[in-house]
């Protein structure tokens, strides 16, 4: 495609090592500042399971509940528009252009401003909306994202990759929206708090918000970066469920071993050892390696928590793969209505 000159754009190597170090320095603003929000304590009070959202006012303010929505409306609205301009862009693969320098820019703006309300308002829209509606949210990205790749990595194991190609380009039409959809929402669903927790998910978000701001470039296609951008989620889960429970702020009783979190990590582990791994250029007994250190890993692990939970390492992967497959079947099925209305008219 040329230089970057002759594209109108910059560098893509030098724009994306910016926007990871962007993201460390916004991960490390969020904590440096995070002290100053001990004057909104205290919050609503212990976590009572599932279903129950910790980082919010006992008491929600009226400001802080317009601000919330107002901005996350502005931002959403925004990623909306740069999502339509760059599918019409035209490939670019070795520069970023000036829409996706427009995508980082928007997005690290609103990152500030989001830290701003929070030490202004506190609130984000958690305390409006039930938490399982952001957790929803980003596991249907990740369907989507296994469902994207699997026709260059496979789905399991590097097969069962070969969905109609017709379907999937109807899926990948309208991918962009749901998933600038699903990080904007999470990410104003929290408040920009600094437990470690939420720090990991507020960089992991980061990274996403990169990947989302760079399609025409071969980083949004990089199979090795989207498995790290899936398996980032196996660290993040795991710290957050450990940060509520030594922390105390959880009320779960989980008398079963050292606690729920090795639930996650072992789940979207084996979602790197036996998919994302499939993405990089691994020889054969490399390959074999990973699969004997996630099972040396999980051996160790439930032997701790007690192998009568072996079972626990079954759910992510279930809700994964089960979503990506009915996902598959989704897509014929529209995609075949749409052949027989257009035969029909």
């Amino acid at each position: 495609m040329g230089d970057a000159k002759a594209d109108g754009g910059s560098r893509l190597g030098t724009v994306t090592v910016i926007s990871i170090a962007a993201s460390f320095a916004l991960t490390a603003l969020i904590a440096a500042l995070s002290p100053l929000l001990a004057a909104w304590r205290p919050l609503i009070g212990p976590d009572l399971g599932a279903a129950h959202y910790y980082w919010q006012l006992a008491k929600p303010t009226l400001a802080g509940g317009f601000s919330a929505w107002s901005l996350y409306a502005i931002h959403q609205a925004g990623l909306f528009y740069l999502v339509w301009k760059l599918s019409k862009e035209k490939a670019h693969p070795n520069t970023a252009s000036r829409l996706n320098l427009a995508a980082l820019a928007w997005n690290g703006a609103f990152v500030l401003v989001h830290i701003l309300q929070t030490h202004l308002f506190y609130d984000g829209l958690a305390q409006y909306v039930p938490v399982w509606s952001s957790q929803y949210s980003v596991i249907g990205m990740l369907v989507i994202i296994l469902y994207s790749a699997a026709p260059r990595r496979g789905l399991i194991l590097g097969k069962f990759g070969k969905w109609d190609a017709k379907a999937r380009d109807w899926v990948l039409s309208w991918h962009g929206y749901y998933i600038a959809w699903a990080l904007c929402y999470t990410f104003w669903f929290h408040p920009t708090e600094g437990d470690y927790g939420l720090l990991t998910g507020f960089f992991y978000m980061f990274l996403l918000f990169v990947q989302l701001s760079l399609p025409n470039t071969k980083l949004h296609l990089a199979l090795g970066w989207v498995a790290l951008l899936e398996v980032l989620v196996g660290v993040h889960g795991p710290a957050i469920a450990i940060q509520k429970a030594v922390s105390g702020i959880s009320g779960e009783r989980d008398t079963a071993g050292p606690g729920i979190w090795i639930m996650f990590a072992s789940g979207f582990l084996f979602m790197f050892a036996f998919t994302g791994q499939y993405g990089l250029k691994l020889k054969t007994w490399g390959r074999a390696l990973v699969l004997a250190l996630y099972a040396a890993l999980i051996a160790s692990l439930f032997a701790w928590r007690g192998y009568d939970r072996l079972f626990e390492v079954t759910f992510i992967p279930t809700a994964l793969y089960g979503g990506a497959i009915a996902l598959a079947v989704f897509a014929r099925a529209a995609t075949f209505r749409r052949k027989a209305a257009v035969r029909a008219g």
